[in-house]
């Protein structure tokens, strides 16, 4: 039978073993701090437990004598018999793990417990008398390793959504990477990656400023293109920042998958780049013909002596050409404000009762026939861009005048209030029904019947331009009859 730690130590008699001088010393040892120990017979009864056990239990110390483990400690007795039953053989059981509740059966709140058991034989004259058994408290240690480890956890998922992947190098060298990072660059695990230079997953070109911000320890952060696996390359951004990692330096690096955004910006420079063809094309190349033909159809016109079929074929001529130079124009408009992000204003000091009443008197002049009144109050200065505001009353204008009876009279008033001027044109018989509105001012919707002399544009470019100023439009069918195109302007243009 294998020596134990600890002979029996029978009550009040020393062992041969155990000189009288070792005494304090073996008292000391059975009675430290923090190590809870009980001596047990054969039959695992405890025959003496020291000051720790009995506070781990929480019972007195008396309390334990002669009592079984099952009745003394029910929830972990199950649990220490296996590890007892060996001592017991013969066997020195050295530091097992065990987890469980170290408390009487008379407590009804039990707190569960992490325990370092050991457990060895006692001899007696070379006979087996009973178990040494030793406790070992680890709660609070365990306990703050599974709080760590709850952390790391949480740091890692924080990680996982915060970046397309991270990995911690040492000069280059790749220490750990998560998941995210190896199938980013087409591994199958981070295990694959560990342990080579990170030069492997860099574009050659981008290696040498990649080296470069590794020495200087940049913690801005910067782009570069990696190289997966298959030898495709992705554009990414990396940020790196200085940590300690097992007790040594090393660098955290967090990786962004950036080719959405590089995908957005070259779709971006080539909208930038084929706007400024479309508007170079639009604004010269059609243009100037255009303007060839109007001053040709002018000079014919103011020439003279041509026969009424040739001046009626003129004529024709001079109205496709202003129908094309309008339709070039609100293309350009429409191309700008989709294409640059809005209408360009250039707010100057102006009455917009000026504005509005030259634009009346060319309508007049163009429909002769027709009846238009205008009524204005108030004060109607302020900061506007007044050609804009010329094109927005002249389509609004135009498109009740093109869509309304010809017999019907057209109402412009214009209002001066507090922070701003009210614009509005009304025609009693137009008729737009109500469920009509949300769709009115939208490109190219040229009304009922159609307009030839547009593109369907007008109130779209209306709106804009009210909206470049900070203004509002909206139509409203009024109760008695008529539709009335409302227009809000604050004094103050905005310029964009």
């Amino acid at each position: 039978m294998p020596q134990s730690l600890l002979h029996w130590l029978p009550e009040g008699t020393p062992a041969p073993a155990s000189p009288e001088e070792s005494r304090p010393f073996l008292g000391a040892l059975l009675n430290a701090p923090g190590c809870g120990v009980a001596l047990l017979d054969r039959e695992l009864r405890p025959v003496w437990v020291n000051a720790a056990l009995a506070a781990l239990s929480g019972q007195e110390a008396r309390a334990h004598l002669g009592r079984p483990l099952p009745e003394l400690w029910p929830h972990v007795a199950p649990l220490l018999s296996p590890l007892l039953a060996r001592a017991l053989s013969g066997e020195d059981v050295v530091e097992e793990a065990v987890s469980g509740v170290m408390t009487c059966a008379l407590k009804t709140q039990p707190s569960p417990l992490h325990l370092r058991v050991s457990a060895s034989p006692a001899l007696h004259g070379g006979a087996l008398a009973g178990v040494v058994l030793w406790l070992r408290d680890e709660t609070e240690r365990v306990r703050a390793e599974r709080r760590l480890a709850e952390r790391e956890a949480h740091m890692r998922s924080l990680a996982d959504v915060a970046c397309d992947g991270y990995f911690l190098h040492d000069g280059g060298i790749l220490i750990e990477a998560n998941r995210a990072l190896a199938n980013l660059l087409g591994h199958a695990s981070p295990a694959e990656m560990q342990g080579r230079h990170l030069s492997e997953w860099v574009a050659p070109e981008f290696r040498q400023p990649m080296h470069a911000a590794m020495q200087r320890g940049v913690e801005t952060p910067y782009e570069l293109l990696a190289v997966r696996r298959d030898g495709q390359r992705i554009p990414v951004e990396v940020l790196a920042k200085h940590v300690t990692w097992d007790g040594r330096p090393a660098r955290l690096v967090a990786v962004w998958d950036i080719s959405s955004r590089k995908a957005a910006e070259e779709r971006a420079s080539r909208t930038d780049h084929f706007r400024d063809q479309l508007l170079g094309v639009m604004g010269t190349d059609l243009r100037t013909p255009l303007q060839a033909i109007q001053q040709g159809t002018g000079a014919l016109q103011r020439l003279g002596g041509l026969e009424e079929p040739q001046r009626r074929l003129v004529g024709h001529m001079a109205q496709a050409a202003r129908r094309m130079d309008r339709m070039i124009h609100e293309l350009l408009d429409f191309t700008r404000e989709r294409l640059a992000g809005g209408l360009t204003i250039r707010p100057e000091p102006g009455s917009l009762d000026e504005v509005v009443q030259r634009v009346v008197a060319e309508r007049r002049q163009a429909h002769p026939g027709r009846t238009l009144h205008l009524e204005a109050e108030g004060d109607l200065r302020g900061r506007w861009d007044a050609a804009r505001l010329a094109q927005l009353t002249d389509n609004l204008l135009g498109s009740v005048l093109q869509h309304g009876p010809e017999d019907a009279p057209v109402a412009l008033r214009l209002a001066g209030v507090v922070g701003g001027v009210t614009l509005s044109v009304h025609n009693d018989g137009l008729v737009v029904p109500a469920e009509e509105h949300a769709t009115l001012f939208e490109p190219f919707r040229r009304g009922r019947p159609p307009n030839p002399d547009g593109l369907g544009l007008g109130l779209y470019i209306a709106r804009q331009i009210a909206l470049a100023h900070g203004g509002r439009l909206t139509v409203e069918s009024r109760t008695q009859g008529g539709v009335r195109f409302i227009v809000w302007l604050p004094r103050e243009g905005t310029a964009l």
